[in-house]
């Protein structure tokens, strides 16, 4: 791993936050003299007042210990072992409903655990298909590679509330699973709920029954943060067993909802760190998305442009959110195999990664100094996304 790289792990792990320019430059120089180590930097950092006003919980406890497998493991097709939560029968539901898009579609799937959902709608659909899982004992990273699927991203990012509000601030997808995921964050679960909902047209969401005991995350919250899907048009699609904890608990059923956002779609910056458009350039200024089940476009609030929807995950937000898969090798490949005619601005949030090409966005807007390939490469290296 680079030492730009480096310092930029331990910013987001200890801050939550992308280090500043002027941070890189000086820890890399402080780090490559020798004046510092790696573990100096976590002190300083650690010590640094920004840290102590930080909160200290957590949204995704990895345990060290032996988990169980959770959804089915499936490798090229074909199902190998079962989890302890019914898979099969979830999928058919999401299955049926995806089959209504006449077109290519992207998912988002928070808490993939083992992929399962990932793995079979890639195989059944044209589209990207986007797993966040940020524990390694789910051993999801391998499981891509066995499959070998190239319409697949993965984000080893363990979310928070803030984090999915900058993704959909930049990011829309047409189907959000949230399975069973809502309840291990430590914000309110309504408002985790809103932002996903925002950010997609359609979410599949389970949540635990109400009656389980503490062998779920957060139970004790379960009873008293009751969410309202009343504004989402709720469609009940089935019940299943929570397969987990004691044979009573195990029997307890978790709803399955199809949730709808009824509100408008939108991109609302350029990219996380930049102003909102609204705030840059006043009301109706963000870029916004007209889909459905035949097609997807977006209409930019600031110049007369409406072209088709790209399927995919900005470069910028993929390394940023610690893409993994494609691999950063990979990634390099698809930088160099660009095809670019009269580029003008290879920002890494003008490039739509699909999973096996990268594809150019607004070219005619403005003249930036990242302009070439090996321009764009240094970026990332400086930036320490790559």
């Amino acid at each position: 791993m680079s030492i730009r790289k480096s310092i930029r792990k331990q910013y987001l792990k200890f801050l939550d936050r992308e280090p500043e320019l002027d941070d890189l430059d000086f820890y890399c120089t402080e780090l490559e003299s020798g004046r510092i180590t790696l573990d100096d930097l976590i002190l300083i950092i650690k010590n640094s007042d920004e840290y102590h006003k930080l909160p200290k919980s957590k949204i995704y406890e990895n345990d060290s210990s032996e988990i169980e497998t959770y959804n089915d493991i499936r490798i090229k097709g074909k199902t190998l072992s079962s989890g302890y939560r019914n898979s099969e029968e979830r999928y058919n539901e999401i299955y049926k409903f995806c089959k209504k898009f006449n077109r290519p579609i992207s998912v988002l799937d928070l808490g993939a655990a083992e992929g399962y959902f990932t793995f079979r709608l890639s195989e059944d659909f044209p589209g990207v298909f986007v797993a966040v899982e940020s524990n390694p004992q789910r051993k999801l990273l391998e499981l891509c590679i066995k499959n070998n699927n190239q319409n697949i991203l993965l984000l080893d990012k363990q979310m928070n509330l803030k984090h999915l509000k900058n993704l959909k601030e930049v990011q829309h997808f047409d189907v959000v699973l949230a399975l069973n995921v809502i309840h291990h964050f430590d914000e309110p679960f309504q408002d985790v709920l809103d932002t996903l909902i925002s950010m997609c047209s359609f979410c599949f969401m389970e949540h635990p029954n109400s009656l389980e005991d503490n062998s779920t995350k957060n139970s004790h919250r379960l009873k008293t943060e009751k969410m309202n899907f009343e504004k989402f048009k709720p469609q009940l699609l089935n019940k299943n067993e929570s397969g987990l904890g004691n044979s009573v608990n195990q029997k307890l059923e978790r709803n399955m909802w199809l949730l709808q956002n009824t509100k408008s779609k939108t991109i609302d910056r350029g990219w996380r760190g930049t102003s909102k458009y609204r705030d840059q350039f006043g009301l109706d200024a963000e870029i916004k998305i007209q889909s459905d089940f035949n097609e997807i476009n977006v209409n930019y609030g600031l110049r007369n442009e409406k072209r088709n929807w790209i399927q995919g995950v900005d470069l910028r937000t993929f390394l940023e959110y610690n893409g993994v898969y494609p691999t950063t090798e990979k990634i390099i490949n698809l930088i160099d195999e660009l095809e670019i005619d009269n580029a003008q601005d290879l920002g890494p949030h003008n490039l739509i990664l699909n999973g096996k090409k990268l594809f150019l966005i607004d070219q005619n807007d403005k003249l930036d100094d990242v302009n070439t390939k090996e321009k764009l490469k240094d970026f990332l290296k400086q930036s320490g996304l790559l």
